[in-house]
């Protein structure tokens, strides 16, 4: 009835995982970051460029015909 081989419970050897490089394991992180900071930087080009200017140094030219009299 009993078998000599008998499996123990929690007695196995870890499987030994294969040596990677790292830029293997990294890249996707560094693909995913590099892709993040090109949209952050469009974005805020975008934003900047739409922000009208003050035209505090320009007069309107209508405004140099008038004369005022006192």
């Amino acid at each position: 009835m009993a078998s000599n081989n008998v499996k123990k419970i929690g007695n196995h050897q870890p499987k030994v995982q294969p040596v990677q490089n790292t830029w293997e394991v990294m890249k996707p992180f560094v693909k995913f970051g590099l892709a993040a900071t090109g949209l952050i930087a469009g974005t805020l080009i975008t934003i900047i460029k739409n922000i009208p200017k003050p035209d505090n140094g320009k007069q309107p030219l209508l405004k140099k015909d008038k004369i005022i009299r006192i």
